[in-house]
């Protein structure tokens, strides 16, 4: 017997780090409760493969005053506290507050485009923040379904030696969120390959990586004429590095029926579809037909 596609996948994000910015917003729900958001950017500096890095991680928070039954709510109490915190914007580096991030998960975050186009991502989401002493991390533990594992390649078309590892993260509902992680160590990209398979869960492990570098130009010239200088260009890097995880895939007990996934997600992909055929015929002006992507059957994993 598998595990139900209505059990949540674990799903922990750990950020620590000194509190770079804030940006808040406030609102009243249709039910008249207020709430308020908030955007909170945490620098955080670890050694990964020997190698220092920073990254400048972002979550989102959301709360409202009270809950649906009206009981303080303790999330609005934390983003309460964030507005007394010190950031680096602010008050300098030496004087921002070291801040630990709680109650966070990865989502997807998804959208359609004006022409139709699905642009996809991932975020944070998170109910708590307090002060702390605690060293820097941005790290998941992350319960996936896998769906694909492939080479990476770039944008000539070649290998980069880096693996893309495709993960369905059940979230409430018995929703899949699809969200791609990536694996650079030659021993653990090995490992993985002879270990794992599509259709199984696992546990992934890693660390966030939010950062930014420059590209210098090709150094290409043309045979005629005079060249331009060329200045680089920068390249920004949001990527989920799995550093370690299970042995082996979850027995079946413990893992999830890849027939619920395919349904759940055959779900997701004709909603998704739906949307892009709506943007699409908005930009030209004509209503799109209801239910249009809805009749599609059996999508391949994307």
């Amino acid at each position: 017997m598998s595990k139900s596609i209505q059990i949540q996948a674990g799903n922990k994000i750990n950020l620590t780090g000194k509190l770079l910015d804030v940006n808040l917003g406030s609102g009243r729900l249709n039910d008249g409760r207020p709430y308020e958001r908030a955007t909170v950017t945490v620098r955080v500096t670890q050694t990964y493969n020997g190698k220092s890095e920073t990254s400048e991680v972002q979550t989102g928070m959301f709360a409202t005053e009270y809950t649906s039954t009206g009981k303080p709510n303790p999330a609005w109490a934390s983003i309460q506290t964030l507005k007394e915190l010190k950031t680096i914007q602010n008050n300098g580096l030496n004087e921002a507050d070291t801040v630990r991030i709680t109650g966070a998960t990865l989502q997807e975050n998804n959208f359609v485009s004006r022409n139709g186009q699905l642009i996809n991502g991932w975020q944070i989401r998170s109910s708590f923040i307090n002060k702390t002493n605690a060293p820097d991390v941005a790290s998941f533990v992350t319960e996936i379904f896998i769906m694909s594992m492939d080479d990476e390649v770039n944008r000539e078309g070649d290998t980069t030696g880096r693996m893309v590892i495709k993960g369905g993260i059940v979230q409430y509902g018995g929703k899949p969120d699809v969200v791609e992680f990536i694996v650079e160590n030659p021993d653990t990209i090995d490992y993985i390959q002879r270990h794992w398979e599509v259709n199984k869960t696992v546990t992934v492990k890693g660390r966030i990586r939010v950062t930014s570098i420059e590209v210098k130009p090709s150094g290409e010239s043309s045979g005629w004429g005079e060249d331009v200088p060329e200045g680089p260009t920068t390249q920004y890097i949001r990527e989920l590095i799995i550093t370690t995880g299970d042995d082996e895939p979850k027995e079946d007990e413990f893992a999830y029926d890849p027939t619920e996934i395919k349904k759940a997600y055959n779900e997701r992909k004709a909603y998704i579809e739906q949307l892009q055929i709506d943007a699409r015929k908005k930009a030209n002006g004509a209503a799109a037909p209801a239910n249009a992507a809805a009749k599609a059957k059996d999508y391949d994993w994307i």
